[in-house]
């Protein structure tokens, strides 16, 4: 829906780290903060389903995120899937991909590997999408590459139709 970051510049080092001067984009900022700083997704539900609605209103019939490739005790993409299902009055359905064997993050992940390595883990789950109108949600978008592979695995699974939406995407 909107740019993660509008600028960053390098500012200099603290010990061996790079420090950068980040200007994100207001949904990539509050992207941002729940993500890392443990901020509130409301606003973010919030913009996500005025956004559905006003594309796909009475074209949804349940909400998949993709799993995610690191464990925190909230899960950003969960929290926003979780909140635009409610929102929506459809439900959210968290096995519907798995994680068969874990990965690094994919940002982390060279551009040519992705999807070879996400062809291995990411596997259909017990959660059906069979016949059904999903909603794929994904807070930040690099590659595409995760979101792909979801989407091939969903459809394989029987979903009708599938359309993905991204909270943010990066450069």
């Amino acid at each position: 829906m909107d740019r993660h970051v509008i600028s960053s510049q390098p500012i200099g080092y603290v010990g061996e780290h790079m420090q950068f001067e980040t200007t994100r984009s207001p949904l990539g900022e509050l992207v941002y903060q729940l993500k890392y700083r443990n901020g509130q997704v409301d606003d973010i539900v919030e913009t996500a389903v005025d956004f559905a609605r006003q594309h796909w209103e009475g074209s949804i019939d349940c909400v998949v995120s993709p799993p995610a490739s690191l464990h925190r005790l909230r899960q950003p993409v969960v929290l926003i899937a979780e909140g635009v299902a409610r929102s929506l009055g459809v439900p959210t359905l968290p096995n519907a991909v798995v994680k068969a064997t874990a990965t690094q993050q994919m940002k982390n992940v060279p551009i040519h590997e992705r999807a070879p390595l996400l062809t291995d883990a990411i596997q259909a789950g017990t959660d059906s999408v069979q016949g059904r109108r999903v909603l794929l949600v994904d807070d930040l978008w690099e590659t595409g590459s995760t979101l792909r592979r979801v989407a091939e695995v969903l459809g394989k699974m029987g979903a009708s139709e599938i359309r993905a939406l991204a909270m943010t995407r990066t450069k």
